[in-house]
């Protein structure tokens, strides 16, 4: 399986998609970082480095679908994997070694953003106001998630011989576990109550409303179902963990244990079944 692994590697270098992904990566992480910069120097408000450092989740969990699909469904068009079983690799390692080389290739994308986000927000915007320690947690679920998509992605791939197909399955799967996690997300950050506030009628009366019910708050056993969808599910993950104000800076320390749970759990199972039904799979 090493010598698998070398040669995606050696392919990723040369790699057109690849290349593509990190140089956009890296744009728009100096784009965040000076846009962000101009914003509160305009209109005079406070930026701190969590608020844009943390959105290199999401850019990550956007574009890997994108690579992941096209550079493994070469294998398929070129008749690459046909080869590999030829000279003797195993559909196991060959399996393997691209989930590896799609997770290197994740975390990767990730360390694109970070680099550039930390050179230039440093001197922009000072150091994190969070603790180093909540930091790297968040970034430690961050990465563990980015191998989470990865096992998701090279399944797909490694079940469809169409390029194209795989394609379109992953970035519209992606699209639409991003629109459910999101959704989940929002409603669990709706507030409990509306804050009291002081309007003025026609006539010039002031008159002070008292804090009212939000309709849209979401409570008792469906905010549990909710919240526990939001960490289980790899979109609502990113919703999380992209925020510069991340639950996993609270007090409940049982939340960043239970993240990296849920996303070795999606490694595994994604790879266990994919590696089972590629096992099965007639290779033309």
């Amino acid at each position: 399986m090493n010598k698998l692994i070398a040669a995606h590697l050696m392919r990723l270098k040369k790699d057109k998609c690849f290349w593509i992904c990190t140089l956009f990566t890296i744009f728009i992480a100096v784009y965040r970082n000076l846009d962000s910069y101009s914003m509160s120097k305009e209109y005079n408000y406070t930026c701190t480095l969590e608020s844009v450092f943390f959105p290199f989740v999401m850019l990550m969990a956007m574009l890997s679908p994108v690579f992941c699909s096209l550079f493994l469904g070469t294998e398929f068009s070129d008749g690459t994997i046909r080869n590999k079983l030829t000279v003797g690799h195993d559909r196991i390692s060959i399996y393997l070694s691209d989930l590896i080389v799609c997770s290197i290739t994740n975390i990767l994308l990730c360390i694109a953003y970070i680099i550039p986000c930390l050179c230039l927000g440093i001197p922009l915007f000072g150091f994190f106001t969070f603790s180093l320690q909540m930091i790297l947690i968040q970034m430690g679920c961050s990465l563990i998630l980015a191998i989470a998509y990865a096992a998701l992605y090279t399944a797909v791939a490694m079940l469809n011989q169409n390029r194209a197909v795989t394609a379109v399955i992953c970035i519209m799967g992606m699209f639409l576990l991003f629109f459910f996690g999101t959704l989940l997300y929002s409603r669990l950050n709706e507030p409990e109550t509306y804050g009291s506030y002081t309007i003025m009628t026609e006539a010039g009366e002031v008159i002070q409303e008292e804090a009212s019910p939000n309709p849209f708050y979401v409570g008792g056993a469906r905010r549990a179902i909710y919240e526990f969808l939001v960490e289980a599910l790899p979109s609502g993950q990113t919703a999380m963990l992209s925020s510069p104000e991340s639950p996993l800076y609270g007090t409940d320390t049982e939340k960043p244990p239970r993240l990296i749970l849920y996303s070795s759990m999606i490694s595994l199972l994604s790879t266990g079944l994919g590696i089972y039904f590629f096992r099965k799979k007639d290779i033309k």
